[in-house]
C-alpha cells in the first residue's frame, strides 16, 4: 500500500494560550509544595574561575536544596550540558545519568528505566510506567507524550529510587522533572540559534523575554527541528528509497509570570508540540520465510546495509501534544507556603507501519491504523513550612482524571477476522476507550535533630481506578473495572559529617497501580492484573574534597519487588495481556564524579554497576516460542479443525512454558557509564571550549524471557565531541557538535512482537551526526 503524504499544519500557539486562559478561569486554584520563587538555575559544574565546583540547587522533593545536601540519589543536567550533548528529547539522556536507560518500543514509545525499573507493558495503554515524567512538576499522563522535544529547559533533574511520598504512583523506579526557564521582570532578553548538519539536519530556536509591567513578564520559545531519514525502505511502491527515522518537529513553550508581591506569584504556562515523520526504522532479525504457510524457518533482512530494510509498506507517524498549567504560590505569615498546580494535557498520536517487517510475495501484515488519544486533568494542592532550623514539613493532595482511547486496525493476508466495512482480512482490531482516576494524600517531615543530624519520614496514600469499554475484533467486549490502593513512603537518616561530607540511609516503598487488559479472562492471563510494589534500601554519601575541586557521590541500593508487571502470552491464542511475576530482587552501586583539575581543565563521569533477578518459581512462555509450538503441534496432529484452539495444541504450549526463576531483570545493563573532559582557554579575542566524551552502555535483556536471539541487546561504546568559540563582548557564539563520532551501530532495543506477526526486529541508535550552530543572545 502506498504511503500518503502528511499535511503539516502550523502550531496553533494561540490555542495553547487560549486553553491556558480558560483553564485559569474554569479550574479552582489549588496548591502543591515548593519554593514560591522560580527554581534557581542549575549552574555549570565548575564555577567561573574554573577552580571550584559550584553548588547546584535542585527541587527534587518539591523543596529547593543544594544537591550535595539532598539525602537521595539525584542528578541535575544543566541547559548548557544538554546543548553540548545534543540532548533533544528524553531518549538522548542515555548514558549521562547512572542507572538510567532509555530505549525505544515499536518506534513510537520511549521506555525509561531507572535501575532496571521501567515499563514492561508498553503495549497495554492503561498500564503505568515505573518512572514518573514531569514538566515543571506536572505529571505527564501518557507514555507516548514522552516522545516530544525538550523546550526552553533550564535543567533536568533525575531522581533515582522509589519516590513514593511526594511523587507517588508510577515512580517505583524514580522520577524525571524537566524544569523550564522563567520570565524575568527587569530586562528584555532574547536568543536565537540556527544549526545545520549532515542528513540535512536543521534546528532553529528563538526565545524572547518581555517585561510587560513592573511585576508582569512573558517568556516564549519556538523550536523547529528536522532531518532526513537515517535509513530507508527499499520496496515501498512509488519510492526507490522511502526514508525512515527522519524528524520534522515543531514545538513552542510560553510562560506568563505575575508577581504583585514578593510572597505571591502566578504562572500561566502553555506548551505545544507537533511531529510529522515517516516510521521508525525497525530491521527484521527473525522473520518467517513463509508466514502464510506457517514456516518455522526464520531469516534476517537480506539487505546488508543495517539502515536499509526490505519492507513494502511505508509507515507514517504523526503526534500532537498540548499542555496548559496554572501555578499559584503564596507565602502565609512567613511560615507556610501554599501552592497549586492546575493542569490540562492532550495527546493525539496516529501511526501506520509494516508489521511483518519484510516484503513477501504472497503475504502482508500491515498496521493501517494505530491511534492513541488522551485527555487529562490534574490538580495538586499542598502546604509546606518555610525553611527553618528545627522542623520542616509538607502535606498535600493530588487528583488526576484521564480519558483515553486506543484504536488499532491491522490487516493481513490470512487474518482470521473480517473488517465489516470493506471485507479486508484482519489480524487484529481494537477500538477501546479507557479511563484512569487517581487520588492521593501525602505528608513528609524533616526534623533537624542536631546541627548535623536530620531525621526524615513521609507517607502517601494512593487510590487508583481503571475502567475500560473494549471493542475487540469488531465485537463489544463486556466492560471492566479494577481498583487498587497502597500506602507508600520513606524513612531516612542524614548525617552531615562536616560542610563537605554527608552520608544518608533511606528505606522507601513504591507502588504501580493495577489495570485491565482488553481481552477477556484467559487460561493464564486475566482481564485485570495486580498492583506492583517495591521496597528499597539505599545508602549514600556525597563528598567535596580539596576545597571543592573534587566531587564524588556514591549510592548503593537493594530492591525487593512484589508482583512485577510484564507482557504475558497465554496458551490460548490471542489471550495475552499483562500479568505479574511474584518476586524479584535488584541491587547495584552508582558513582558520580567531577574534578576541576586546573582553571582550564575539568573532568566528569558516571559509573553504574547493577544486577537483578526474578526469584521463586513462576512459569511464562515467550510469544515466538509459543508460535513455533503451535505451528509444529498443529501440523503433527494433521491440521485439526479447531486450529490452534485445539486442546492438544493448547496443552503443548503450556508444556513449553519456562520457569522465570533466576532470569535477569530486563533493561538493566550490568555496567554503564561515561567519562568526559572539558578544556576552556582564551584564544584570540574570545574563549574556546573543547569537550570530548565517551559513553558506554553494557549488555542487557529486552524482556523477562532472556531468550538470546529475541532478547539480548549487545553493549556499545560511542564518542561525542563539542567545540565552542565565543568572541569577547559579542552577542554571538559559534559551535560544532559531533555525536556518535565513530558511527557505532548500537542497538537501542529489540522488539519481539508479543501480539502480532511474531517477528523480531531491532532499532538502532542514531548514526554519526555532525552540525554547526550559530547562536545570538541579547
Amino acid at each position: 500500500m502506498r504511503s500518503r503524504s502528511v499535511t503539516k499544519p502550523t502550531v496553533p500557539m494561540s490555542a495553547v494560550l487560549a486553553s491556558a486562559s480558560l483553564l485559569a478561569l474554569a479550574v479552582p486554584q489549588m496548591a502543591w509544595a515548593a519554593d514560591p520563587a522560580p527554581p534557581a538555575p542549575a549552574p555549570e559544574p565548575v564555577a567561573g574561575s574554573g577552580e571550584q565546583i559550584a553548588d547546584i540547587v535542585v527541587v527534587g522533593e518539591k523543596r529547593a536544596v543544594n544537591l550535595q545536601s539532598a539525602p537521595l540519589a539525584i542528578s541535575a543536567i544543566s541547559a548548557d550540558a544538554l546543548r553540548e550533548r545534543n540532548v533533544v528529547d528524553v531518549a538522548d539522556l542515555n548514558g549521562f545519568v547512572p542507572g538510567l536507560t532509555v530505549s525505544k518500543s515499536e518506534g513510537n514509545e520511549r521506555v525509561i528505566a531507572i535501575r532496571g525499573i521501567g515499563y514492561e507493558t508498553a503495549q497495554n495503554p492503561n498500564s503505568q510506567p515505573g518512572v514518573a515524567f514531569h514538566i515543571d512538576g506536572v505529571y505527564i499522563a501518557h507514555v507516548v507524550a514522552l516522545n516530544q522535544d525538550l523546550l526552553d529547559v533550564d535543567h533536568v533533574e533525575v531522581l533515582r529510587g522509589p519516590q513514593g511520598t511526594v511523587f507517588g504512583q508510577t515512580s517505583t523506579g524514580g522520577a524525571i522533572n524537566v524544569i523550564t526557564r522563567k520570565p524575568v521582570f527587569d530586562r528584555y532578553t532574547g536568543e536565537a540559534s540556527v544549526s545545520y548538519g549532515n542528513y540535512n539536519y536543521v534546528r532553529t530556536e528563538g526565545t524572547l523575554n518581555v517585561p510587560l509591567a513592573q511585576n508582569l513578564a512573558i517568556r516564549g520559545t519556538v523550536q523547529y527541528l528536522r532531518h532526513d531519514g537515517y535509513g530507508y525502505a527499499t520496496q515501498v511502491p512509488g519510492y526507490s528509497k522511502f526514508g525512515l527515522d527522519d524528524a520534522d518537529d515543531l514545538g513552542a513553550h510560553v510562560t506568563l509570570l505575575w508577581q504583585p508581591e514578593p510572597d505571591f506569584s502566578v504562572e500561566l504556562s502553555g506548551q505545544s508540540f507537533d511531529a510529522w515523520r515517516h516510521a521508525a526504522l525497525q530491521k527484521c532479525t527473525l522473520c518467517s520465510t513463509d508466514p502464510l504457510g506457517g514456516s518455522l524457518t526464520y531469516i534476517s533482512d537480506p539487505n546488508p546495509d543495517p539502515r536499509a530494510v526490505t519492507q513494502d509498506y511505508g509507515g507514517l507517524y504523526k503526534t500532537k501534544t498540548r499542555m496548559a498549567y496554572l501555578t499559584v504560590s503564596k507565602t502565609i505569615a512567613d511560615k507556610v507556603i501554599a501552592k497549586s498546580v492546575s493542569a490540562y494535557q492532550y495527546l493525539d498520536k496516529n501511526q501506520t507501519g509494516d508489521n511483518d517487517r519484510y516484503a513477501y510475495a504472497n503475504y502482508y501484515d500491515n498496521l493501517v491504523r494505530w491511534r492513541d488519544y488522551s485527555s487529562t486533568y490534574s490538580e495538586e494542592l499542598s502546604f509546606a513550612s518555610t525553611p527553618n532550623k528545627h522542623f520542616e514539613w509538607v502535606v498535600g493532595a493530588f487528583w488526576l482524571r484521564q480519558n483515553a482511547l486506543q484504536d488499532i486496525l491491522e490487516y493481513s493476508s490470512n487474518g482470521f477476522a473480517t473488517d465489516p466495512s470493506n471485507g479486508q482480512a484482519t489480524n487484529f482490531q481494537t477500538n477501546s476507550p479507557y479511563q484512569h482516576t487517581t487520588w492521593a494524600g501525602y505528608g513528609q517531615g524533616i526534623w533537624h535533630a542536631t546541627p548535623k543530624l536530620d531525621l526524615i519520614a513521609g507517607a502517601r496514600y494512593n487510590w487508583d481506578r481503571v475502567t475500560a469499554q473494549p471493542v475487540q475484533y469488531f465485537a463489544v467486549v463486556p466492560p471492566r473495572a479494577t481498583e487498587s490502593a497502597a500506602v507508600t513512603g520513606k524513612v531516612s537518616v542524614q548525617y552531615q559529617i562536616d560542610p563537605s561530607h554527608m552520608v544518608y540511609v533511606t528505606g522507601s516503598k513504591g507502588y504501580k497501580p493495577t489495570g485491565v487488559t482488553f481481552a477477556a479472562d484467559s487460561l493464564w492471563v486475566k482481564s485485570a492484573y495486580k498492583k506492583e510494589t517495591v521496597w528499597a534500601a539505599e545508602i549514600g554519601t556525597k563528598n567535596d574534597f580539596f576545597g571543592k575541586k573534587l566531587r564524588l557521590n556514591v549510592a548503593g541500593y537493594y530492591y525487593w519487588y512484589d508482583d512485577y508487571q510484564f507482557t504475558a502470552e497465554d496458551p490460548i491464542p490471542y489471550g495475552g495481556g499483562t500479568a505479574n511475576i511474584p518476586k524479584a530482587e535488584i541491587y547495584g552501586l552508582e558513582f558520580e564524579g567531577m574534578w576541576a583539575a586546573t582553571r582550564h581543565l575539568k573532568f566528569d563521569g558516571t559509573l553504574a554497576l547493577a544486577d537483578g533477578k526474578f526469584k521463586g518459581d513462576y512459569y511464562a512462555i515467550d510469544r515466538q516460542t509459543a508460535q513455533d509450538v503451535r505451528a509444529t503441534t498443529y501440523a503433527s496432529l494433521g491440521y485439526p479443525a479447531a486450529w490452534y484452539y485445539d486442546s492438544r495444541v493448547i496443552a503443548a504450549v503450556e508444556a513449553a512454558a519456562q520457569n522465570t526463576n533466576g532470569h535477569k531483570i530486563p533493561k538493566l545493563p550490568g555496567v554503564q557509564g561515561n567519562i568526559a573532559a572539558t578544556y576552556t582557554t582564551d584564544l584570540g579575542p574570545g574563549q574556546l571550549t573543547f569537550r570530548g566524551e565517551v559513553v558506554y552502555r553494557g549488555k542487557f535483556n529486552s524482556r523477562i524471557f532472556n531468550v538470546a536471539q529475541y532478547d539480548t541487546i549487545p553493549s556499545y561504546t560511542l564518542g561525542n565531541l563539542y567545540i565552542e568559540y565565543k568572541p569577547n563582548n559579542s552577542m554571538f557564539t559559534f559551535s560544532f557538535t559531533a555525536t556518535n563520532v565513530t558511527d557505532t551501530l548500537g542497538v537501542s532495543n529489540k522488539f519481539a512482537d508479543p501480539y502480532g506477526s511474531g517477528t523480531t526486529s531491532v532499532e538502532y541508535i542514531p548514526p554519526r551526526q555532525v552540525f554547526g550552530t550559530v547562536k545570538m543572545k541579547f
